[in-house]
């Protein structure tokens, strides 16, 4: 029986090590997932921002392409995106749909403090139009967690805990196209533009990466030790 529990104890060393490795692994990769992104922004921000009409015969994923967008807002929805962290502060990012040659297209107007009080959105005002406004196009992202509990706050308000698209076309009863553009301009008063394309930094998946391997070297060192050195004596003291 003993011997057993010796194996067992060995066994789920050596688990332990490899799921180590493979974490260190797995941020190596995500590593040069973002380094990749960044190559990719900078090249496509090098041949200065398009035109709507000229996404549209992008052949490649049209996400961190510069544009240049003007027409004015269709609706006067505010779409308010929930929990969005800015310095610590808890607030909202505005999108509103705006209506340019090529169709309806969401545009997020950045980021705004909340109010004292959850049940009231704060007031916002935002151009009736946008000329040769600046932008970045964005895709966003699917998250499987969140729990989608759009309501209509009033006529006007619309608080989203993701932004959708198409369920914003479904409630507008319009199509729209299929991203968001974030303006990059100088922001309305009250508004806060601070895109981040890259959360976390290539340098510190690196570090995290480093850690694992890390880990992982001590718990070699530690396994040998009390197995293979310690554990020869215990093997030789179960044989007797």
């Amino acid at each position: 029986m003993g011997r057993i529990r010796f194996l067992v104890a060995i066994g789920i060393a050596i688990i332990a090590i490899a799921v180590m490795v493979r974490l260190g692994v797995w941020q190596l990769e995500r590593m040069h997932e973002k380094e990749q992104r960044l190559a990719s922004i900078a090249q496509k921000k090098h041949h200065g921002p398009l035109s709507l009409s000229a996404v549209a015969t992008l052949a490649d994923d049209p996400r961190d392409y510069p544009v240049v967008v003007s027409g004015f807002l269709h609706h006067r929805l505010r779409i308010y995106i929930d929990n969005q962290i800015e310095n610590g502060r808890v607030g909202y990012q505005v999108v509103a749909p705006l209506s340019t040659a090529q169709g309806l297209v969401l545009v997020n107007f950045g980021w705004v403090p909340g109010t004292a009080s959850r049940a009231t959105l704060p007031s916002v005002n935002l151009p009736a139009a946008l000329q040769h406004a600046t932008g970045t196009i964005a895709i966003p992202s699917d998250n499987p967690i969140i729990r989608e509990t759009a309501r209509h706050i009033s006529n006007q308000q619309l608080l989203l805990q993701q932004l959708d698209i198409p369920r914003v076309s479904k409630i507008i009863n319009e199509p729209l196209l299929p991203f968001v553009v974030q303006l990059t301009g100088p922001a309305p008063p009250g508004f806060i533009r601070n895109w981040q394309a890259v959360v976390m930094p290539p340098e510190k998946h690196l570090g995290y990466a480093v850690q694992w391997f890390g880990l992982a070297v001590a718990a070699t060192v530690v396994a040998f030790i009390v197995f293979f050195v310690r554990g020869k004596g215990y093997v030789r003291t179960q044989k007797k």
